[in-house]
């Protein structure tokens, strides 16, 4: 059964649609997603919470930038490297996507032979992008409040990390 023009041009805007949702899911994935968390330390001493964390985040290579007594607060830095798993992930989305995108345009301009060979080429751009987007550099902020509480400020992932390796209880905020 031949492709009828409707049916081509809406395979095409569903096509565009999808590749923008691509292209947003390209750039979502060097946003930073810095968030805050508040953690009951009830079963901790104070000295033994603050060696556990300190211990935790050493371990993932952070160090003490700033320390501010009168506030309880500490501030951690550490460097991250990005995920050659996503990279290579997102690389293979984007030659996924392009090559649709190039069949498609090749079906409704015959003239554009092998358009979509071509466009395959172009997808390691998606790991290169991630790769040399995320930041390098991560910031931990931890503050020991009244009440026995621990407020973290800090990637989404190293709250989940943190959470995980010391067993903490998460309060809801």
């Amino acid at each position: 059964m031949p492709a009828t023009i409707p049916t081509i041009y809406s395979t095409l805007l569903l096509t565009i649609l999808l590749f923008l949702g691509l292209i947003s899911f390209l750039r979502g994935s060097i946003r930073d997603r810095t968030t805050d968390a508040l953690f009951s330390v009830d079963k901790f001493t104070d000295d033994r919470l603050l060696m556990q964390v300190r211990d935790h985040f050493k371990q993932r290579t952070y160090r003490v930038v700033e320390l501010d007594p009168e506030r309880d607060i500490a501030i951690l830095s550490g460097q991250v490297k990005p995920s050659l798993f996503l990279a290579i992930f997102l690389s293979i989305l984007a030659a996924i996507g392009l090559i649709c995108l190039g069949l498609v345009l090749g079906i409704l301009i015959p003239d554009l032979d092998n358009l979509w060979l071509w466009l395959t080429f172009v997808s390691p751009i998606a790991g290169v992008f991630y790769w040399r987007g995320v930041p390098r550099e991560h910031r931990v902020s931890l503050q020991l409040l009244p009440d026995s509480k621990l407020k973290v400020r800090a990637h989404k992932d190293e709250i989940a990390e943190l959470q995980r390796a010391l067993n903490l209880e998460k309060i809801e905020s």
